[in-house]
């Protein structure tokens, strides 16, 4: 039956292409004289030919089909456009897009206003990346059928594609216009107008969406956003306060409004707000705790979070003290201020609740390794192996990383090897960069540098924007004399992210100076130095570069205020 269906198709198509080859009409093609064929001229032994190359096609013999086409003997446009249209689709089918190409652009040579043609031409070119040849072909179709909502969406995506996404915009909004009640356009027009920051346009068509439903909340919450890209703050936090009246639990909101309160430094709101929050019923501890968490990791790179996330911690815990997740923060903090031994307090007190706290454990080792307490902290790692709960994976690394810090290279080499073989289901993609991170560091140190830079370079594949990795892998080049110019482009991207991390400063200005470039060298090195005077290689690389400028007062000056070893 299946094969009966088939062979019908194929008639059926069959009948419309010689149907279409016996009319008299005008072409465009150069042989344009040539074209006006009837049934009686085009050979009985061609369209037989045909037929059994298309046969050939649906029964999968590709390749068999494109020899059938080789073998026809088209008399006219239509004919020509027929076979090399056969040709394009089998080659296409087989992966070989140039050839694919070549036949779908012939057959729309012949017949330029043949929309099968123009759409498998546009196809084509899509597959291709070549955005200007599928542009061209939708932009044909979009002229032979206005209305046709398909063709102008395809021709908007093309132009997302080639990065044209005003011109995407334009062709949405047409098709807004169009069909007004279509949501899946109205959602592209406003998902362009926010790439493009026309956020005053996007407030008026954000708002024009806004209804009932489940997704009110969050479209109000992006309304929300799009006044405060546009300065209108006021009205940023009578959206969030309108959400939060409607649904109190709806922490997103909450967060939203408090960042405003920090923006404007509006301590007082900001207090109240907190307040409210926290006395919030039907909302679990762990949901009030998503504030502080987040303020905690901006606070790491800003430094205006950090006396809001301390008024957070101090609310919280008045409210719910002895919580370790309280607790744990705390100490994270007072590890982050420099105070190792608070820290520590903290640390083992959340253990003393929970010991099977691997975030406690871990953290406990590092207040350890600041102190420089190796013993400690290997006594620390073996009671988490015993009582924390955590993946094997996880506990390898922390070892290994305790091992690494405490001098006892080879052993964190052994441990963080074996982590990084286990099974993949028993990875996790931070772990696996610490791991990795670290054993790039461990091999280095034991003057393992090949494999030091490959560990470097494994790294950047997960994580290109490791700015640890691009550092180490770009001093590592440029000390070993070698590709300076990846060297520079890594050190800048470092820079680029930590502009006042004195060691990503050092090592881009020694990379300039490897390339010759004294100058630029001088500058990054300079501020490294002044932001960490002791650090005695910084103070020997500028040294370096004064003497290349001749500035050996400046050197003499710095070689006397190094303090003699020992």
């Amino acid at each position: 039956m299946r094969y009966f269906l088939r062979i019908s198709r194929l008639l059926s198509l069959l009948l419309c292409f010689f149907m279409t080859s016996c009319s008299s009409r005008v072409l465009s093609h150069p042989d344009a004289a040539s074209s006006f064929v009837s049934e009686d001229t085009f050979s009985l032994e061609s369209k037989n030919r045909f037929v059994k190359a298309l046969l050939n096609a649906e029964k999968g013999d590709l390749w068999g089909a494109l020899d059938g086409y080789r073998k026809v003997r088209p008399s006219g446009a239509s004919a020509h456009a027929a076979v090399h249209h056969a040709m394009a689709k089998a080659f296409f089918e087989l992966g070989v897009a140039d050839s694919a190409r070549s036949h779908a652009d012939q057959a729309v040579e012949y017949l330029s206003d043949d929309r099968h043609y123009l759409r498998l031409q546009a196809t084509i070119a899509h597959y291709m990346k070549d955005y200007a040849g599928a542009i061209s072909a939708f932009t044909k179709l979009v002229a032979i059928q206005p209305g046709k909502t398909e063709y102008l969406s395809l021709l908007a995506l093309e132009y997302i594609g080639s990065g044209d996404s005003e011109k995407a915009l334009d062709i949405f909004q047409k098709m807004l216009a169009l069909d007004p009640a279509d949501e899946q356009t109205r959602a592209q027009v406003l998902l362009l107008e926010i790439k493009l920051q026309h956020y005053h346009d996007a407030i008026e068509t954000l708002s024009s969406v806004i209804g009932e439903g489940e997704e009110k909340e969050r479209l109000k919450l992006t309304l929300g956003e799009l006044y405060m890209q546009t300065g209108q703050s006021e009205q940023a936090v009578k959206t969030y306060r309108e959400i939060i009246a409607a649904n109190p639990r709806f922490v997103s909101a909450w967060l939203a409004l408090f960042e405003v309160s920090v923006q404007s430094g509006s301590r007082d709101v900001f207090l109240c707000d907190l307040s409210s929050f926290y006395d919030t019923s039907g909302m679990t501890f762990a949901q009030k705790m998503i504030p502080s968490e987040l303020f905690y990791v901006r606070s790491a790179k800003d430094s205006t979070y950090l006396p809001p996330l301390h008024d957070m911690i101090t609310e919280i815990d008045r409210r719910y003290p002895g919580e370790p997740a309280t607790m744990l923060m705390k100490g994270r903090l007072l590890l982050r201020a420099k105070l190792p031994a608070d820290a520590a307090r903290e640390f083992r007190a959340v253990l003393r609740k929970d010991p099977s706290n691997i975030d406690a454990w871990e953290e406990l080792v590092s207040a350890c390794l600041f102190q420089q307490d190796y013993a400690e902290a290997i006594r620390v790692v073996a009671s988490a192996k015993k009582r924390a709960s955590a993946s094997q994976m996880r506990l390898l690394v922390l070892e290994g990383y305790a091992a690494f810090q405490s001098g006892r290279t080879r052993t964190a080499v052994k441990l963080l090897e074996q982590s990084l073989q286990l099974k993949h289901r028993e990875k996790d993609r931070w772990h696996y960069l610490q791991a990795a991170s670290t054993l790039a560091m461990s091999y280095d140190k034991l003057g393992m540098q090949e494999k030091s830079l490959d560990m470097y370079r494994r790294v950047l594949l997960l994580d290109p924007a490791n700015t640890l990795a691009m550092n180490n892998l770009a001093y590592m080049l440029a000390i070993s004399g070698r590709d300076f110019e990846t060297a520079k482009k890594l050190a800048m991207k470092a820079v680029a992210d930590e502009p006042d991390n004195p060691v990503y400063l050092d090592t881009l200005g020694w990379v300039l100076f490897g390339l010759g470039e004294y100058q630029e060298a001088l500058v990054y090195l300079e501020k490294a130095s002044s932001l960490a005077p002791d650090e005695t290689e910084i103070t020997y690389h500028l040294i370096s570069v004064y003497e290349k400028l001749d500035l050996h007062e400046k050197a003499r000056l710095l070689r006397n205020r190094i303090k003699p070893a020992g």
